[in-house]
């Protein structure tokens, strides 16, 4: 099973695709942890990768094609879950041409609750990760957590926009390909997650 989870921002995929994990022995790829470790990689790749980063700019087609293929063919488990990798024309090209079995699973949130959490989140600037509101520190490595700084209310709104006009339009082609499984985000964390289990028929 290769499954693309894909919602807007904060709508909870994270947390679930590692649940998945924990009990259906899923692997899991997240792409900004795909490309971290590109960075670390030290490599002419990694160079470029970390500069598009630091600035908080996005990563241009040529460069986000040539990690996303490399990371996709080097996959050998038979279920796997892509956390954020399709989110426009190029990124769907490459899935369709490399993984044509996926299946999506489109999580469902309104854009005023995605607002709401994002607002509040906070940020490892080390790892990369995110968390709720109220948390301080991160876990698994003490770091301390800080509130990034596109996490204002009109850098939201524009992600949120981007998402709302490329996106949503790569979704309902999948939709009409008979690719897509919808769950409602507007949910309980364990609510979800029995949704999830039940459309994905798991034991």
């Amino acid at each position: 099973m290769k499954l693309v989870f894909t919602g807007i921002q904060w709508c909870g995929k994270g947390t679930q695709a590692r649940l998945l994990v924990e009990k259906y022995w899923f692997t899991l790829l997240e792409m900004w942890w795909e490309f971290r470790k590109v960075i670390e990689s030290g490599t002419e790749l990694g160079n470029k990768l970390k500069t598009v980063l630091d600035s908080w700019a996005q990563v241009d087609d040529t460069l986000g094609k040539e990690i996303m293929e490399s990371v996709i063919k080097a996959q050998t488990a038979e279920n796997i879950i892509f956390d954020w990798f399709i989110r426009n024309t190029w990124n769907k090209e490459i899935f369709d041409r490399v993984l044509p079995e996926y299946q999506v699973v489109f999580f469902q949130l309104s854009e005023e609750k995605a607002i709401e959490r994002l607002l509040v989140r906070m940020y490892d600037p080390e790892t990369w990760e995110t968390f709720p509101a109220g948390v301080k520190i991160n876990p698994k490595n003490w770091n301390e957590l800080i509130t990034r700084k596109d996490d204002n209310e009109a850098a939201i709104l524009k992600r949120i926009d981007e998402f709302v006009t490329k996106t949503v339009k790569i979704v309902e082609e999948q939709k009409k390909e008979g690719k897509v499984i919808k769950v409602n985000a507007d949910q309980t964390p364990e609510e979800v997650h029995q949704e999830i289990i039940k459309k994905l028929n798991l034991k």
